[in-house]
């Protein structure tokens, strides 16, 4: 196992044993804060006010696991909020994702170890990412503002998109782990040596399962928040992503892989319907049967 990943899984579990006996859920953050600015920071209570020493301890690192391990210690600190606040769809949904963001990370590492780097966390993806993101948490807390009745009434609505979640969850770490160094978060524009096409196992249900279970994921957690409007929206965005991702992805598999990747696409879906991927010719002149 790289370096790397045990001082993210130690810093996870650093952040989860550390805070576990702090009360996190919602109504007692709350009334920790600062309200009587007069006497502050010392109106902070006392584990708080000692969090910026139990942070400080990571500038001892080295300089290529400080990142690593903050950013470790940060989900799990998220994952650890979000159990405590297991029974609100914020809470469940916290969990969700800091586990889906060191789960990649973890996945990269094991599978592909030598593309390992703190992008692996996904953290800093993309703006469009995280606005989409920002816009899902302020259509959720302006429904529960107006609408707190429906938000929080509707148990068994969060509870399937939580089972869509994990759901998305398993099936693309199944598919990283599987193509091992054939999985990339980047499409790649030439063919490594040791680059093979994988079609077994869950490859051979689907072409492309790690973007399913992306796709079920960003779904199911807008399902589990009761957020309606966003799920119409990350429904149409994700879909439109994917199906120029696969198609792009689908253009140099078939320049790797020639006539070995077409029999293949026409024997397995790409799974997600609707998307057929990419069927022309790479070269100019070349011909389709």
């Amino acid at each position: 196992m790289l370096a790397e990943v045990r001082v993210s899984l130690f810093s996870v579990l650093l952040a989860i044993c550390l805070n576990f006996p702090l009360p996190l859920e919602y109504s007692s953050l709350i009334s920790s804060l600062p309200w009587d600015v007069s006497n502050f920071p010392y109106s902070l209570p006392y584990p708080i006010l000692l969090k910026p020493v139990e942070l400080g301890v990571f500038f001892l690192l080295d300089q290529s696991h400080r990142l690593v391990a903050f950013t470790g210690y940060c989900l799990g600190f998220v994952f650890l909020v979000g159990l405590q606040n297991s029974l609100t769809p914020f809470g469940l949904y916290l969990t969700v994702l800091a586990f889906f963001h060191f789960s990649e990370y973890i996945a990269t590492g094991l599978s592909n170890p030598q593309n390992l780097s703190f992008d692996s966390f996904l953290v800093n993806h993309s703006i469009q990412y995280g606005l989409a993101m920002l816009i899902s948490w302020l259509e959720y807390f302006l429904q529960l503002w107006f609408y707190p009745d429906v938000k929080l009434g509707l148990p068994m609505v969060s509870y399937a998109g939580l089972v869509i979640c994990l759901l998305g969850e398993v099936t693309r770490k199944m598919a990283m782990l599987q193509a091992g160094r054939n999985f990339n978060h980047l499409v790649q524009s030439s063919k490594a040596d040791e680059h093979q096409l994988v079609t077994d196992g869950v490859y051979s249900l689907c072409r492309h399962p790690s973007y399913l279970g992306w796709f079920l994921w960003s779904l199911g957690s807008q399902i589990l928040l009761v957020n309606p409007l966003c799920l119409i929206i990350y429904g149409v965005v994700s879909y439109a992503f994917f199906k120029e991702r696969i198609y792009v992805e689908e253009y140099t598999l078939i320049a790797f892989f020639g006539d070995q990747y077409r029999e293949y696409q026409k024997k397995v879906g790409s799974g997600i319907p609707g998307i057929e991927g990419f069927h022309g010719p790479v070269m100019w002149g070349e011909k389709q049967e």
